[in-house]
């Protein structure tokens, strides 16, 4: 089964080439393993497993600035590759992964001495072990390797319009899930229960891959106990949801290697006006800042200049906002895409401008009575504005209290 056309994946080497021509590599080399691994999948077209992580076995893609591109991938998987991926020079080693070996092919194309585009920036993993990454080096002492994220993020931060539908779908099923999964909560059910329904219902909607990387769950007890100070930190608890207790809940699901993610919050029994004008007010902080200010052509630091405003108009303390004006600068936009959590970080240190294809999470907070506020969708940044494509938050869900 191939989940990108040949076509779309050929677009992705002819951008990626171009980059490599202004950044004066003479390949690209990214790797996976039975995990996925985000660069290889982008690259290759070939996703190793969709189902387990299982952190194994590597798999490289070299794309060459001149010539054809190969795999060097575990045997077992040739088939799979071949089916999925448009490159057609595919060869395999028996395990254990060599560097050496790796080295041995590059030299045959031509590479010995190339200029050399690896995994080594922001955000960036090697999915090889690092002692057969120094073996590469090692194998190829004329060459030189340098750091490629400047282009590996260049290429995935603007999205095809076939990225575009798997985020929209996951972001169906994530919706799907947070509102059947707070239907079937009640009094008395602790955050393991929330976060096991809400599980359960992922796979119920068609979420196929384990979904359970992205479960945040965040009770009134749990926030009132440990002081705000970890609500995003440390194991589920067992924390009770009793009358009047706000729920907090991040979640997403992965289709076709792309994530869909946002948070929504529910209450036990009905709420009060003060919790009612709170959620209610970081719901329109969110949209103001996807309706006036996610255009394209717009600072990162406008972004966040015009979002602090909507606070300000609310009456609220520079407390609640100060942490996005000054260090360590929180973001209220984060990329979504091959990665849960990737750039662009929109932030007000920041002065790159937002692009059309652009897919980000558009999320704010608020602190009030021991518990954070919260509210986030996922939109598309367009030629004239921004598309939601999670879905507008619909405000606070009631659990029978």
């Amino acid at each position: 089964m191939r989940l990108f056309e040949r076509d779309e994946l050929e677009r992705r080497a002819d951008r990626a080439r171009a980059m490599m021509q202004e950044h004066q590599l003479d390949a690209l080399l990214v790797t996976g393993d039975f995990s996925a691994g985000m660069n290889y999948y982008y690259l290759s077209g070939h996703l190793p497993r969709d189902y387990q992580l299982n952190y194994s076995r590597p798999h490289v893609m070299v794309l060459p600035l001149e010539g054809e591109p190969f795999l060097w991938i575990y045997g077992i998987n040739v088939d799979n590759a071949r089916a999925q991926s448009w490159v057609t020079d595919i060869l395999t080693y028996d395990p254990p992964f060599a560097g050496e070996g790796l080295a041995t092919e590059m030299r045959a194309r031509g590479l010995g001495s190339a200029r050399i585009g690896v995994e080594l920036g922001l955000d960036q993993r090697m999915f090889i072990p690092l002692l057969e990454y120094r073996s590469l080096e090692q194998g190829l002492p004329e060459a030189t390797f340098v750091d490629a994220a400047p282009v590996i993020w260049r290429l995935r931060t603007i999205k095809s319009s076939a990225e575009v539908a798997y985020i929209r779908e996951a972001d169906r099923i994530n919706g799907l899930a947070l509102t059947g999964g707070f239907a079937q909560l009640k009094r008395g059910d602790s955050e393991v229960d929330a976060a096991r329904l809400i599980g359960a219902r992922l796979i119920e909607e068609g979420a196929v891959r384990p979904p359970y990387g992205q479960i945040l769950v965040v009770s009134h007890e749990k926030s009132r106990a440990l002081g705000h100070t970890s609500r995003m930190l440390g194991p589920l608890a067992e924390y009770s949801l009793e009358s009047g207790d706000l729920l907090f809940v991040d979640s997403g699901s992965v289709i076709g290697g792309y994530w869909g993610e946002f948070n929504r919050m529910a209450i036990v029994g009905e709420p009060s006006t003060r919790q009612q004008q709170h959620h209610r007010n970081i719901v329109a902080i969110v949209e103001r800042s996807i309706a006036e200010a996610l255009k394209p052509g717009t600072s990162y630091r406008q972004v966040i200049e015009s979002m602090v405003g909507y606070y300000r108009e609310l009456g609220y303390a520079e407390e609640q906002f100060s942490n996005y004006l000054g260090p360590p600068y929180m973001h209220l936009c984060h990329g979504i895409g091959l990665a849960s959590s990737e750039p662009p970080f929109v932030r007000h240190d920041r002065e790159d401008l937002l692009e059309p294809g652009m897919v980000v999470s558009c999320e704010a907070y608020l602190r009030d009575e021991d518990m954070t506020y919260g509210s986030e969708s996922d939109v598309l940044i367009t030629a004239d504005g921004a598309e939601v494509l999670s879905g507008s938050d619909p405000g606070l869900y009631v659990i029978d209290g």
